[in-house]
């Protein structure tokens, strides 16, 4: 695990409105008419409308539900391989039918650029990108029910299906703080949680997912996943109920197949706080997935793991830039979580989840 890049410090790119429209018009040849910025963990992101004048000519029309203009952190700035996989991926996505963000190229006719910023007296380079904006609820706003994470679940298995079909070298050797198999990691920042209860429970989950999850991945189907499908990267249809399209591919990387249906579980159960509402998800999912029964032994553990992932990765960050209160989105609802699931047998889990044979 040495070889994973460490935040060793405020790696979130300084900007404000007025730089990213400054970027926007040097490199895109677009004039923002109103610019918002999104909710974003290391990233900037900045929803942009703009002007029907354009001088860039990479760009025939413009969109009139504006772009998405994302200003990456200094750590992932650097794996400039690892972003030209992922605009990759977007456009294959699209391809294939599973409606993404599409890339948009700048004037010099490339799909990212990288620029200097100054923070602090101290100066990083970041990478600049533009995406098709995307309109629609995202999830985390609409009714919770079983019909929609049955939906959750069955786009989650056909989005890892056709990515069966995609591969990238950049992907090969690309390892995250934020990859499940970098688990063992925490370690290194439990120090940042509240108390001693939480501090115990989190290394509880990181040696169990050692013993029972890391040690069998050899054994499970490996393959490029989303990564993050939380309930605000999922944007949902007019009626609020399907899947529309899924947006942010930050975290994309290759792994085991079961990480991203653990990943999504992890999500959907923070938003209800029902364990028993993930055979929904599991449902929908195995409509176009089968899971094997190495895979349903280790999802649990799985599941919390990302969970603990979630919670201690959040609070290191907030110590680290305590301006940004999406930070601790699942500060509010993972502990309870956690400690509901945590305690539960295998068989009641299973159960629990419709996955007793």
């Amino acid at each position: 695990m040495e070889d994973i890049p460490m935040p060793d410090r405020q790696i979130r790119p300084p900007c404000n409105n007025q730089t990213a429209m400054r970027l926007l018009e040097e490199f895109y040849g677009l004039n923002a008419s109103s610019i918002i910025e999104l909710n974003g963990y290391d990233d900037r992101n900045y929803h942009v409308i703009c002007e029907e004048s354009c001088t860039n000519i990479h760009i025939t029309t413009i969109s009139h539900h504006g772009y998405t203009l994302k200003i990456i952190n200094s750590l992932d700035s650097q794996k400039t391989d690892v972003i030209e996989a992922q605009t990759e991926m977007l456009i294959y996505l699209n391809q294939q039918g599973i409606k993404c963000p599409l890339p948009v190229k700048n004037i010099h006719g490339l799909y990212y650029t990288l620029v200097t910023l100054n923070v602090d007296e101290r100066t990083d380079k970041y990478a600049v990108r533009l995406l098709v904006y995307l309109p629609g609820e995202l999830l985390y706003r609409v009714p919770i029910s079983p019909e929609l994470f049955r939906n959750v679940g069955n786009f989650t298995a056909k989005l890892s299906n056709v990515l069966t079909a995609f591969s990238h070298p950049a992907f090969i050797d690309h390892k995250t703080l934020w990859m499940l198999n970098s688990v063992p990691m925490l370690r290194l920042f439990t120090y940042a949680l509240r108390n001693s209860y939480e501090r115990e429970l989190a290394h509880q989950v990181i040696r169990v997912f050692e013993k029972d999850v890391l040690l069998v991945t050899p054994d499970l189907q490996q393959g490029i996943i989303h990564g993050d499908l939380n309930e605000q990267n999922f944007v949902m249809d007019c009626n609020g109920k399907e899947i529309a399209a899924v947006i942010d591919f930050g975290d994309s990387h290759r792994t085991c197949l079961i990480f991203e249906l653990a990943i999504t579980l992890c999500y959907m159960l923070l938003q209800v706080g029902d364990v028993a509402m993930g055979k929904y998800v599991i449902e929908g999912y195995q409509e176009l997935r089968k899971l094997t029964d190495i895979e349903k032994k280790i999802l649990k553990v799985t599941v919390c793991a990302r969970i603990c992932q979630s919670l201690v990765m959040g609070a290191y960050s907030h110590l680290q830039d305590p301006q940004n209160e999406y930070l601790l989105t699942t500060q509010r609802s993972g502990w309870a979580l956690l400690t509901k699931l945590w305690p539960l047998s295998q068989d009641e889990v299973l159960r629990n989840w419709g996955l007793m044979n």
